[in-house]
């Protein structure tokens, strides 16, 4: 976004447009994430938004247009905005060379990988359902090349931020019948 400004000046972030809005005639008292009732949506990807937008403020604006002009890219964001994994070394029992349990029947180096990209298929279903709160989830699937012929279990631990983060573990589960995405472990499905 850019300022009124002659020369224009680019907005980079929710501090800096808020600045400019109140420097418009009539003035904007501002915008926050809630108002783009965009589930999910962080102040880091708004302030990704903000600046990859560019639409030119100007007096006599409206909120409604200003809040149209960021909602449109916000709300892909939530699905692909990226986040850091954190393993969860609890999850060391289910490797092979660990202490007894059940036990994955390939290395860490090729199954926390292939968590990972499970997790983040289900992003942003993780962020809407959170919706800007720390949460946990279990994440159970049908058996995978890694997993001895068992289902698999994953616990998501989802941290808000900024910036996101998502700290995890699994393990193969001979117990595990529902396969979903829930906040507890074979509990009902979150909603998409």
């Amino acid at each position: 976004m850019f300022t009124q400004d002659v020369p224009a000046k680019a907005i980079a972030n929710l501090n800096d447009l808020n600045a400019a809005l109140m420097r418009l005639n009539p003035s904007i008292s501002g915008i926050s994430v809630s108002m783009l009732e965009t589930k999910g949506a962080t102040l880091a990807m708004l302030n990704t938004a903000i600046a990859a937008n560019n639409t030119n403020l100007y007096n006599g604006m409206k909120r409604a247009e200003l809040l149209t002009a960021l909602k449109a890219p916000l709300a892909p964001m939530v699905n692909t905005f990226a986040t850091t994994f954190h393993y969860d070394n609890h999850g060391d029992k289910h490797f092979p060379g660990g202490p007894p349990g059940t036990k994955f029947a390939m290395g860490k180096a090729t199954v926390n990988p292939a968590l990972e990209t499970l997790i983040g298929a289900q992003l942003g279903r993780i962020r809407r359902d959170a919706n800007g709160q720390n949460q946990s989830y279990y994440y159970t699937l049908g058996v995978q090349p890694y997993s001895g012929g068992k289902n698999v279990c994953i616990q998501v631990d989802y941290t808000a931020g900024p910036p996101d983060s998502i700290t995890y573990h699994g393990y193969p589960d001979a117990s595990v019948v529902v396969l979903v995405l829930s906040r507890s472990k074979g509990g009902p499905a979150i909603a998409t």
